[in-house]
């Protein structure tokens, strides 16, 4: 049928008013051929009727009771079938001006079936409609076991001439759109004659006019082009596309498959549904998650159904398939097989793919890569407006940089810290960016507690005590990933860079200068999670083990954009050794394949270390900054003695922090080890906290570094030594 019968309506022609009404006309249509299909079975088989046997044969009166009685208006037997079909069409034609959906016609444009594979597919749905077909399969068969339609038998009902056989079998071959869109089942595999055939349980329900699945994966939004965040380049490539399926056929029998790469969030999904809104379809994506074989296997059946509910089919495809070339391929050649229109395959790719092989022709490619920093922004401000909520602009800046997620994290981070919101019962339209920064840690899933510990963060940047110029350091650090975007992006020196677009520095310094502690703070004023790496974990004796682990560590700690660790890294970032034997060489390999992982890793690390000396030089020169933790002088331990102590901890009036400042050279680790064991001595004597405990303390703090007598200063303030036998 062409165009003209579905866009216009046929004078003398009403539309069928429902799916029973075509269905029915299209059954009267075939009891014509069937009855035609009974003279011709009759006169090759001379069967003599026998009575009393009607539960092991059938008879002619009773085939002829079937054909005639329960249908009125029959037309007759004198040739005229093609004067049926076209009355059919033309009523579905007249259906289809008034936006009438009619089940029958609608599964031959949606499969672009001829007339001969629509008359295959109502002989097999007949015998799900009325027990009486199963009887007329029965008896040409001349089997009362068979009731379902043959291929041998459907060649025999659907033509008289050899060159109409020919045509017949060749519309019932495994390779037509019958079997390739799944409308019809065989009985058993191969392409025999004698295959009973049969219709497929979702197609048979289609055709009674129950509506097509759609309840997973359809696109309940509208998204049009305007509403995607796309950079200039993604954009063109989409409108390009749109102007292309523009030129095609709107039928959908015309196959194109847009693949569309990018990670996970890039709005794959939603370009996709901009596409097929411009063109009047909606999106039915699949697959998501699904395991590749059992994808694969089923993937007929899930195109097929998209097709019958008018959808365009979107397929995820597993990142472990989209890793091999030739799995890709498989997962193309089951959607060009099964796919009567557009289609979209979803596929996880950090750059763009070359499509091409036997249906590059019919490929269209669209990359889309992590969206910049203006771009996370824009989808920041547009999820918390969705959400009536706002944030300032100083804020968003901030977590854009620091958290360079994809536009559907944005969202769904939005809408956890939202539900945080009304649970808590806040009631207030402005997000503040400490809650964001909660929700933006706990989105990522990921598994790097396997290779590393996670730190607690305590403290502010007022908490840390530093000489001016190494805490200006620090800070350097902190705005240097705040404004990476801009300068790797908006500046160009991401193309004049060879290395990553990660930060990374190095903490040198002797134990308790407040190497971690200012790595907390740095991620804490960052919104960061921070992690230590434990070497334990990481380092193995097994060749090619720790690569692995790094490899893996260094994967976690992106896809949870957390800031790395590195303690005592002269012990994992170490010299390369002269070369003595295969340990030596192994060794160094680990310490090549560190520099290569440090340089690609877009993220936040930082190494600590008591020993400059001992950190390989080549790490030196990659690393963006260093800061060095010098012991205090006597002014910042002072400081740091003051600051020690909690507002709620009961000092006694004797403390003289002034005096221990001056005569006791302690770093800043081991002047909170001696606050902690004096408030405990303190406590156990049920008294505040004097003089005499943190002289105790103290000795205690010199015994455990491996010196059995404190420094004499501190001897003008020890208690009385008690004497007696001990009990």
């Amino acid at each position: 049928m062409n165009g003209i019968l579905e866009a216009t309506k046929p004078e003398g022609f009403p539309p069928y008013p429902d799916s029973a009404a075509e269905l029915g006309d299209h059954l009267l249509r075939l009891n014509g051929i069937l009855r035609l299909a009974v003279q011709r079975f009759r006169r090759a088989h001379s069967i003599e009727q026998q009575r009393g046997l009607g539960s092991v044969a059938v008879f002619d009166e009773e085939v002829d009771c079937f054909l005639s009685a329960p249908l009125e208006d029959a037309p007759g037997n004198d040739g005229i079938a093609a004067e049926n079909r076209l009355r059919c069409e033309l009523r579905a034609g007249a259906s289809a001006a008034e936006e009438i959906e009619v089940p029958v016609d609608t599964i031959r444009r949606r499969f672009g079936l001829c007339g001969l594979e629509v008359d295959a597919l109502l002989l097999c749905l007949a015998a799900e409609l009325h027990p009486g077909y199963g009887r007329v399969f029965a008896y040409l068969h001349n089997d009362l076991s068979r009731q379902r339609p043959s291929a041998a038998l459907m060649v025999d009902i659907l033509s008289t001439t050899w060159s109409e056989r020919m045509e017949v079998r060749r519309v019932l071959s495994q390779r037509s759109p019958l079997f390739r869109f799944g409308l019809l089942v065989a009985s058993r595999p191969g392409d025999t004659l004698a295959t009973e055939l049969a219709v497929d349980s979702a197609v048979l329900e289609f055709a009674l006019g129950a509506a097509a699945s759609r309840e997973t994966g359809v696109s309940g939004k509208s998204v049009t082009l305007d509403d995607l965040l796309l950079a200039p380049s993604e954009r063109e490539a989409v409108e390009r596309t749109i102007c292309y399926l523009d030129r095609t056929p709107a039928d959908l029998v015309t196959a194109t498959i847009v693949v569309l790469s990018g990670s996970p969030g890039v709005g794959r999904r939603s370009t996709a549904s901009a596409i097929c809104g411009d063109r009047g379809f909606r999106l039915r994506s699949m697959g998501k998650d699904a395991p590749a074989a059992a994808l694969l296997a089923n993937l007929p059946h899930l195109l097929r159904d998209a097709r019958l509910a008018g959808d365009v089919p979107g397929v995820y495809i597993p990142r472990a398939a989209a890793e091999e070339r030739t799995n890709l391929d498989s997962f193309i050649d089951a959607v060009a097989a099964g796919c009567a229109g557009l289609a979209f395959l979803f596929v996880d790719s950090e750059g763009p793919l070359s499509l091409g092989g036997e249906h590059a022709s019919r490929l269209i490619g669209i990359h889309l890569g992590a969206p910049s920093a203006d771009l996370r922004i824009a989808a920041w401000q547009r999820a918390l407006h969705e959400h009536g909520l706002e944030c300032t602009e100083e804020a968003l800046s901030s977590v854009a940089a620091v958290y360079p997620f994809h536009v559907g994290r944005i969202y769904a981070t939005v809408r956890d810290a939202a539900a945080r919101s009304q649970i808590a019962g806040l009631g207030s339209s402005h997000m503040e960016i400490t809650a964001l920064t909660q929700a933006c840690r706990e989105q990522p899933r990921h598994q790097l507690d396997r290779l590393a510990q996670p730190i607690p963060i305590r403290h502010g940047w007022d908490d840390i005590v530093l000489p001016p110029d190494e805490l200006r350091r620090l800070k350097e650090i902190a705005d240097a990933v705040r404004n990476r975007d801009a300068v790797m992006d908006g500046w160009g020196f991401g193309r004049k860079v060879a290395t990553g677009a990660g930060v990374n520095a190095v903490f040198f310094g002797p134990s308790g200068t407040g190497k971690t502690m200012a790595a907390s703070i740095l991620a804490g004023d960052l919104g960061m999670a921070i992690y230590r790496v434990d070497l334990s974990r990481v380092m193995s004796k097994y060749i090619g083990e720790t690569e692995r682990n790094l490899d893996e560590l260094f994967s976690e700690a992106r896809r949870s954009f957390a800031l790395l660790f590195f303690d005592e890294a002269d012990a994992l970032f170490g010299k390369r050794s002269e070369v003595k034997d295969a340990h030596d060489r192994y060794a160094n390999i680990e310490v090549s394949y560190l520099l290569q992982r440090m340089e690609s890793f877009d993220g936040v690390a930082i190494l600590a270390t008591n020993m400059r000396k001992h950190i390989d030089g080549a790490f030196l020169r990659r690393l963006q900054f260093a800061v060095e933790f010098p012991l205090p002088t006597a002014t910042e331990r002072l400081t740091i003695w003051r600051q020690v102590w909690p507002a709620a901890a009961n000092l006694g009036k004797d403390i003289d922090l002034d005096f221990m400042a001056r005569h006791l050279e302690l770093s800043g680790g081991h002047i909170r080890n001696v606050a902690l064991m004096a408030a405990y001595l303190a406590s156990q004597d049920r008294s505040p906290i004097s003089m005499a405990h943190i002289v105790a303390a103290t000795r205690r703090e010199f015994q455990k570094l491996g010196q059995r007598d404190a420094p004499q200063p501190i001897s003008a303030y020890a208690p009385p030594r008690k004497t007696g036998t001990r009990r």
